[in-house]
């Protein structure tokens, strides 16, 4: 099994937040709700994808990790 086309900024995230933030408040949660969110929100081919840090309103934090979509159709071999 794959992992899903968001897993690298997910992971980048996680490792922001381990190094940065786990005194926030369900510090971890907040990459479930990011992953959650890539994976239910729609996204069109040649979009680019920003996530930035959950806090950056509160304490200025200025990290995020960007990617860019897109797709390819790859014939079956049925």
């Amino acid at each position: 099994m794959s992992l899903p086309w968001y897993w690298p900024l997910v992971q980048d995230l996680r490792k922001h937040i381990e190094d940065n933030h786990m005194e926030q408040r369900g510090a971890l949660e907040e990459v479930e709700f990011t992953e959650e969110y890539l994976h239910y929100e729609s996204f069109r081919d040649g979009e680019d994808v920003t996530v930035i840090c959950p806090w950056s309103n509160h304490c200025n934090c200025t990290w995020e990790s960007k990617g860019h979509i897109r797709f390819k159709f790859i014939e079956s071999d049925d």
